[in-house]
């Protein structure tokens, strides 16, 4: 029984013990983790100094003198934007523009126009030509020997842009053309005392067809290869040789024109197809039917006088466009180098109130190593004064890195795209970077490495502490002698004699005595053997000569 207590109290303390090295493995290896969730900076101990640095990182901040060493940057459509210099400050300017386009119009010259025919009705009329008056056809037919019943003859002009529509819209539209025609209306027929029968208009009596001459003016605008046609200007005539009441002539008339947003849509349209070029066309067709036998049609003058075709076109700023300022300053390297922070200074102004209805979502923006920093600036905040972008500063510290030139951006953003007519212009001031870093020293060991020793150290002290309870509880918790005792308890059953032989006191005395005699016999007069006693007798007489011990204490 008394055995078997003594081997559960061993297992328990070795149970103690194992639980305590486990326990401290844990409690290592659970700091090892959550130091994962530190910075760089605090993973490490620190057994030396730390030595705090940074400054002021810009160079020329005030653009004093010159603009070096900054430099501009545009990206999107570079006819938006554009960066200049002016002593003290550094420009970001947005370029607009409006126009208007007024080429055509008046009377057509010889000289800009050159007459082709009409692909669709190809055969020309009798005589065609463009005089101080304008353009004038004249034209005959007489049945049935001229199978010219549909003459047609176009003067034709191309157009050039002086800047690329693509980058501009039409924001307004105008086409007029002004016509005149007369014509010889004698009623038709063989038994006609004239020697030209006049043109039939609806009003007259057309016995074989029921249809009646007809001449149309008209203008058209296409691409230069005619693959997109769009018709104008246009009239047709209806009343035109009249015989009762007589009309024969149209005194000067403008043409039906299609509405402003029509002629916008298919001028835009043309400029998709090419955004510099488009071509007018001024045309006369006729159209003779044989009303009669023996039937002559006779136009004595068709003419267009004048063509005005106006526009007003205004500059697109490109949504996305944007142009800035930047500088590339130096780097941060060094693995002892820690950066702790930076605040990122700056000055800004406009020089007059943004247009926010048109753009509302336009900004200056701030980036690092082509980074965004979070915060930005609308631009309806500007001022025509000089002011703060933010008095405290922008801290842009989480955006520097290390290892790198330090580079960075102060940058215009047009979000919308937009009309605009005129210039804006947004300067920038006093751009200061200030940047803190510390470098560390010295750094001989890190935590690591660190938990590693502990958890070494401690494994051995736990081991120490463990065996020393073990040896504690089977040898030093008895006396010394006990001890000795236990030591060869195992050999007293055994029935060979122990290794270990017990010396009789006399035969001890006996070799002390000897060895203290030999100290002083050098200095003695007399022999050895002569003045020598006897170990054993000398034991004697010490035993006789030593008082009797009795049960009361006395003697």
């Amino acid at each position: 029984m008394i055995k078997f207590f003594k081997k559960k109290k061993i297992i328990l303390y070795l149970f103690c013990i194992t639980a305590l090295i486990l326990l401290n493995a844990l409690i290592i290896q659970f700091n090892q983790n959550q130091n994962l969730q530190y910075s760089e900076i605090d993973r490490k101990l620190k057994s030396s100094s730390i030595v705090p640095g940074g400054g002021q990182w810009l160079d020329n901040p005030t653009f004093t003198g010159t603009v070096d060493p900054w430099f501009p940057n545009i990206e999107g459509d570079t006819t938006d934007v554009s960066t200049s210099y002016t002593p003290g400050q550094a420009n970001l300017e947005i370029i607009g523009d409006r126009r208007t386009f007024s080429a055509i119009s008046g009377t057509p010259k010889k000289e800009d126009w050159q007459n082709v025919t009409n692909p669709f009705f190809p055969a020309l009329p009798d005589f065609y030509e463009i005089d101080e008056f304008g353009c004038e056809v004249n034209h005959t037919w007489i049945d049935p020997n001229d199978p010219i019943q549909a003459p047609s003859i176009h003067w034709e002009r191309n157009v050039t842009m002086p800047v690329d529509m693509s980058d501009y819209q039409i924001t307004k539209a105008s086409i007029s053309a002004v016509f005149n025609a007369s014509v010889t209306t004698s009623p038709g027929g063989a038994g006609s005392p004239n020697e030209f029968y006049g043109v039939d208009s609806r009003n007259d009596v057309v016995p074989q067809s029921g249809d009646y001459d007809t001449a149309r003016f008209y203008v058209l605008l296409s691409d230069l290869e005619n693959n997109e046609i769009y018709e104008v200007a246009w009239y047709q005539t209806v009343d035109l040789g009249q015989d009762s009441p007589e009309i024969s002539n149209i005194t000067d008339s403008f043409m039906n024109v299609v509405v402003e947003e029509a002629l916008i849509f298919y001028l835009t349209s043309l400029f998709e197809r090419d955004s510099y070029r488009f071509k007018i066309t001024l045309g006369i067709r006729i159209k003779c039917i044989d009303n009669f036998n023996y039937d002559r049609d006779r136009w004595d003058s068709l003419r267009i006088k004048a063509c005005n075709l106006n526009f007003t076109y205004e500059k697109k700023i490109n949504q996305f466009t944007s142009l800035s300022w930047n500088q590339v300053g130096n780097e941060i390297s060094g693995d002892n180098v820690y950066i702790t922070g930076a605040n990122l200074t700056f000055k800004f102004k406009i020089d007059q109130d943004w247009p926010e209805v048109l753009s509302p979502n336009s900004e200056i923006r701030i980036l690092l190593n082509n980074n965004s920093h979070s915060e930005t600036i609308n631009l309806n905040l500007a001022t025509t004064s000089l002011q703060d972008a933010k008095p405290e500063g922008f801290n842009v510290g989480y955006l520097i890195l290390k290892d790198v030139n330090i580079t960075i951006s102060i940058q215009l953003y047009l979000a919308d795209e937009f009309l605009f007519n005129g210039t804006i212009i947004v300067s920038i001031d006093d751009v200061y970077l200030d940047i803190s870093y510390i470098t560390v020293y010295d750094d001989f060991l890190s935590e690591p490495e660190i938990f590693r020793l502990l958890l070494i150290l401690a494994l051995i002290v736990s081991t120490a502490v463990g065996a020393y309870f073990i040896l504690y509880q089977r040898i030093f918790k008895f006396p010394l002698p006990v001890r000795k005792v236990r030591k060869y308890r195992k050999t007293l059953n055994k029935a060979e004699t122990p290794r270990t032989s017990i010396t009789d006191s006399e035969t001890s005395f006996s070799k002390l005595y000897k060895k203290e005699i030999n100290k002083t016999s050098k200095f003695m007069k007399v022999s050895t053997k002569e003045e020598l006693v006897r170990p054993s007798e000398k034991l004697k007489k010490l035993k006789k000569s030593e008082p009797m011990k009795t049960n009361g204490g006395g003697s």
